[in-house]
This record gives structure tokens, C-alpha cells and sequence, in this order.
């Protein structure tokens, strides 16, 4: 709910900005944007007998200046919530994990509406695993990563562009208390759609 409050209220003064100024120009040196995405997704595994149900949220909210034209830098952060749900032989087995993240980023507007992003970040997770059969789990870990993605602005007006990105992100993972040599790491590719506003 918090979530949405936040999205509607980020829409409603993007709106407000179009209407205030139409001989604005967005992407140029000392002005600044704001983007905002949103990603909800459900996954079912299979492996032999055994299934496992995940259902994840993923806000994202970045920020930036231009620092020249079509060049910002600015600073990105992710909230994610994953539960998973697994049918074993030892019964049903719940893991939760919420995460915390920062990331530093640039992103290059070409003059065709084409952008490129690269950020590089570091965050928390928290794992917790109930109904293995060995009593509840906690787990703490670090994480370190980067993203890279490319998208398309499609403007629909001087101070709003809709983005649709495809990204790559890698993510090293360091629970507290590993074992020497203990090594995780997880990579992605994934669609974002994100609301930007220029001002």
C-alpha cells in the first residue's frame, strides 16, 4: 500500500510538471530526472516430485542530474521481498528473503531517445527458512553488484517518458558467519518498465 501511495504521488507531480511548462527541454545540462519502477513476477519450479511456488516485488526508484547533455549521474536504490514455497520430502518449506540496496549509476541518452545504464551497488538480504524439519533459520548476508541495461524513451510530453529497459545484473552474495571458500552469486536478465520524469 505504502508502495502505491508513493508510485501515485510520483505520477501526480509528473503530470503537474507537464502542465506547468511546455517549452521545457528535458536531457540537458542542469536538469534532473527521477524514475520510478515496479516489479511484481511469479515463478513455479519443478524438479522430479518435487515444486517450488515464488512470488517477488521489486521497487526501484532512481535519481539523477545531468551533468552535461544527455549524461547524468545519480543514485538508485532496491527494495525486493521474494517468499518461495517448496513441496520436499520433508514437508512444505517456506523461505523468505528481503533485500536493501544501493547503487550508484550514469545513464546516456543518445539523441534517438536510446538510453544505456550502468550502476554498481551493495546491499543487505535477510533469508529466513521455516518448516525444513531442523527448526527455523536465519541468515544475514552482504551483497556487491552491478547492472547494465538499454531501453527506448517513448516522451509523452516535454517532462514524462514511459522506459522500457532489457538489463543484465550480477550480484555476489556473503552470508555472515560462511565458510571459508563458501562461494554464491546470482545473475539476471530481465524487462524493466519504469516512469521517468525530467525537471
Amino acid at each position: 500500500m505504502k508502495n502505491t501511495i508513493t508510485f501515485l504521488a510520483f505520477l501526480w507531480v509528473t503530470v503537474t510538471f507537464q502542465a506547468q511548462d511546455e517549452s521545457f527541454t528535458a536531457k540537458t545540462k542542469g536538469t534532473y530526472f527521477a524514475n520510478g519502477s515496479l516489479n511484481i513476477f511469479s515463478t513455479t519450479r519443478k524438479v522430479n516430485d518435487n515444486k517450488s511456488d515464488a512470488f517477488t516485488i521489486e521497487f526501484m526508484p532512481r535519481a539523477g542530474y545531468f551533468i552535461m547533455d544527455r549524461l547524468a549521474v545519480g543514485l538508485g536504490l532496491v527494495v525486493s521481498s521474494n517468499k518461495e514455497t517448496t513441496d520436499s520430502g520433508l514437508g512444505e518449506i517456506e523461505t523468505t528473503v528481503t533485500g536493501f540496496g544501493i547503487a550508484p549509476l550514469a545513464r546516456y541518452y543518445f539523441e534517438n531517445n536510446i538510453f544505456g545504464e550502468a550502476a554498481v551497488g551493495f546491499g543487505t538480504t535477510k533469508t529466513k527458512i521455516e518448516g525444513s524439519g531442523f527448526g527455523d533459520s536465519n541468515v544475514k548476508s552482504n551483497t556487491f553488484g552491478f547492472r547494465i541495461g538499454a531501453g527506448y524513451a517513448f516522451f509523452l510530453g516535454n517532462h514524462i517518458a514511459l522506459e522500457p529497459s532489457i538489463n543484465y545484473s550480477w550480484e555476489d552474495i556473503n552470508p555472515e558467519d560462511a565458510p571459508s571458500g563458501y562461494d554464491e552469486s546470482l545473475s539476471s536478465i530481465f524487462l524493466n518498465i519504469g516512469i521517468t520524469a525530467f525537471f
